[in-house]
């Protein structure tokens, strides 16, 4: 069975842009609302962040505080500039990546693989 992956964007167009850079027959994709996430939890998350103090970035914080989601990775996509997602609290959790905008397809996979598939100690 493919991996699931959960794609959270409040604007309709932006999740449905980075729902078809995934690979569908890799994975199964399920779109979503900050204020409506999945009831089944996915492998993985992706979450398009256009602003600090957003309701995407109030599910980010939500995900890590909650037990039964908090070791779930989660692909932060967004425009902003690196050094503010850097400063936000959980950017050092090793579940966390950021992917920047534009997104590159490529970029993107790898990056979900390797969070999916983190190599062993």
């Amino acid at each position: 069975m493919s991996p699931a992956i959960s794609v959270v964007a409040r604007d309709p167009a932006t999740g449905e842009r980075l729902a078809s850079l995934i690979p569908s027959d890799a994975y199964t994709i399920a779109r979503c609302n900050p204020e409506n996430l999945p009831s089944e939890l996915p492998n993985l998350f992706v979450v398009a962040l256009p602003g600090i103090q957003t309701p995407e970035e109030a599910v980010i914080e939500q995900l890590r505080a909650n037990e039964a989601t908090a070791n779930i990775p989660i692909v932060i996509v967004s425009a902003l500039p690196m050094v503010e997602l850097q400063s936000v609290p959980y950017a050092s959790d090793w579940t966390i990546a950021i992917v920047e905008e534009p997104v590159n397809p490529q970029i993107l996979g790898d990056t979900m693989q390797f969070l999916l598939n983190p190599p062993s100690e």
